[in-house]
Formats: C-alpha cells, sequence, structure tokens
C-alpha cells in the first residue's frame, strides 16, 4: 500500500497534467538561450532539469539546493549518467557563495516563492554576467480556488510558501533591465479530472488556447493565472559604456 507521501505526492502530480504548456515554453527558452553556456539551476531537487542541460546544452551546469539530501540524490544520479558537466552544491540560494557575474543563464521552477524574494533577486543579479539572462516558473497567489485547495491541502505544503503577488512582479522588475511575464493555466486546470482519458491532450491543448487568447484580450485577468513563467535579463554593462 502506498504510504501517505506517495499519496500526497500524486494528489499534488495530478494538477501539474495541465501545466504543459508553462513547461514547454520553460524549456524552448532554455534550448534557446544555454547552449555552451554556464549555467546554474536554482533549487535542483525533484524535477530537475539539470540534467538534461547537461547532456543536451550547456558547457557547465551547476545545481543548488539547501537540501543535503536533494544534493546527494542529484550527486549519485549524475554520477550513474555519467554526467561530468553538471555539479550539485548545497548552498543558500538567497546568499551563494558564487563570485560576481559568473553565470550566463540561470534558472529554477517553483523556487523564489520559497524564498526572501528580496534577497533572492539579489544575489541573481549579482551573480548573473552582463547580458545573462534568468527564467523561473512560480505560482500565483490570486485565484481564489487555488488559494481555497492549498487552505485545503496544508499536508501538500511547507511554511515559506508565499505565491506571487503584485507588489513581488514589481519587486522583480526593479532587480533587472528587462524583466517578462507570461501567464499560464487559468481555464487549462478544468482538464484536470480527464487527465486519464483519452480526450484529455485535445481539451488540454484547446483550453490552453483559450487562456492565450484571454490572457492577451482581457490582460488584467493573468494575475488570475495559476502560474507565470518569469524572464529576466542583466544589463549588459559593455553596451550601455558603448564599447
Amino acid at each position: 500500500m502506498a504510504d501517505a507521501q506517495d499519496i500526497n505526492r500524486n494528489q499534488a502530480a495530478k494538477f501539474y497534467t495541465a501545466a504543459k504548456s508553462s513547461r514547454q515554453y520553460y524549456e524552448s527558452f532554455l534550448v534557446s538561450n544555454c547552449l555552451d553556456k554556464n549555467v546554474l539551476e536554482y533549487g535542483c531537487g525533484s524535477g530537475s532539469y539539470s540534467f538534461f542541460l547537461a547532456r543536451h546544452l550547456a558547457n557547465k551546469v551547476t545545481g543548488i539546493d539547501i537540501s543535503a539530501a536533494a544534493i546527494e540524490s542529484a550527486r549519485a544520479q549524475a554520477k550513474v549518467q555519467n554526467l561530468g558537466k553538471a555539479a550539485f552544491l548545497v548552498m543558500d540560494a538567497e546568499a551563494t557563495e558564487f563570485d560576481d557575474d559568473c553565470f550566463d543563464v540561470i534558472c529554477g521552477t517553483g523556487i523564489l516563492y520559497h524564498l526572501n524574494l528580496g534577497k533572492a533577486l539579489k544575489e541573481i543579479a549579482r551573480i548573473l554576467r552582463p547580458g545573462g539572462s534568468a527564467i523561473f516558473i512560480e505560482p500565483m497567489g490570486y485565484n481564489q480556488a487555488i488559494n481555497i485547495y492549498r487552505r485545503l491541502t496544508p499536508h501538500l505544503r511547507v511554511k515559506d510558501e508565499h505565491p506571487l503577488k503584485y507588489e513581488d512582479l514589481r519587486l522583480i522588475k526593479s532587480f533587472f533591465q528587462e524583466a517578462d511575464f507570461k501567464f499560464f493555466h487559468f481555464f487549462s486546470l478544468l482538464a484536470v479530472p480527464f487527465r486519464n482519458m483519452a480526450i484529455f491532450p485535445f481539451l488540454l491543448n484547446f483550453l490552453d488556447y483559450i487562456d492565450g487568447k484571454l490572457a492577451a484580450l482581457l490582460p488584467f485577468l493573468r494575475i488570475f493565472y495559476w502560474q507565470v513563467v518569469i524572464t529576466l535579463k542583466n544589463q549588459d554593462k559593455s553596451r550601455s559604456l558603448g564599447v
């Protein structure tokens, strides 16, 4: 019989079956921006992209996580897969030990909303090279149906979770020359009950299409979407100096 942890994991995972379009957008960004680059992944625990990046794209990949168990697991997996390009370190994402301007790309999924956002953003801006870029997928905090589910499932939460609000998006913009927010998953969540049916891929694609059109026509509704993909760019200092 499955233990409580497995049941909790399965309960959460069913909603991520509807998160196809945001993941595709995230993965497309990585493919377009990480070739032969030095990449850092924030929060390289379950669902890490470090292995994909080390195998196919990046010149070097570093994954950090505050959990020693997560890093031990990642190192073991990298060893089995013979991924010499990947290094995994136990490190505080709010105060890393890296030098200034040392990564071309920084990425992460569902990590910023666990951190002190101001400290994390300051650190990302510090270690991201001039002209470098970053991408994160994070949950938004305005959809009341989702918030009710969050309150009903405290066993799936950790105490430091704070889904993003409008003031958080403004704070993000203040740290970077360019900050773009693309919102995903409003009606597409309605496909979740059909996830085990043959109709699911077609229904999900249709609802994703509706979500995209709705976000374009009624942009004020975007903050009620489930997830936001945040893309950031650091100022290229050489260009600003006319070099």
